[in-house]
């Protein structure tokens, strides 16, 4: 592991509540500029369609576009956001949920072998 890796799994592991809690800042910041930019693009296009400069066609198609452009965005967001937290996670040496499942598994596996092997003793 070089120096630089190990300089980013030390930081991570110093206080992680900081990371999460300013990626939650972040998340909420961004979400409030794009509902407010939306609101912004909304009304402009209200005001061009008030002063006959655009008709309200035009105008809801040209909001879809923009909802449908925006929409595509966040999702590219989100999954580099998933990704993100995933690489993250894994640096911290947390479990996935499908490592619990498979450990669930196990478990359960090797439970029914311990009650058969006491059944088998009893019996």
């Amino acid at each position: 592991m070089g120096e630089k890796e190990r300089g980013r799994r030390r930081k991570a592991e110093e206080k992680p509540e900081d990371f999460f809690d300013l990626t939650r800042r972040v998340l909420l910041a961004g979400v409030g500029a794009v509902a407010l930019a939306h609101d912004e693009v909304h009304a402009f296009l209200d005001r061009l369609v008030e002063r006959g400069e655009l008709a309200q066609k035009q105008a809801r198609d040209l909001l879809k576009e923009v909802s449908e452009k925006r929409e595509g965005r966040l999702q590219k967001a989100r999954t580099r956001l998933r990704e993100r937290l995933g690489d993250l996670l894994e640096a911290l040496d947390v479990p996935r949920r499908s490592d619990l499942e498979a450990l669930e598994r196990r478990l359960a596996h090797l439970t029914a072998q311990v009650e058969a092997l006491l059944k088998e003793k009893e019996g």
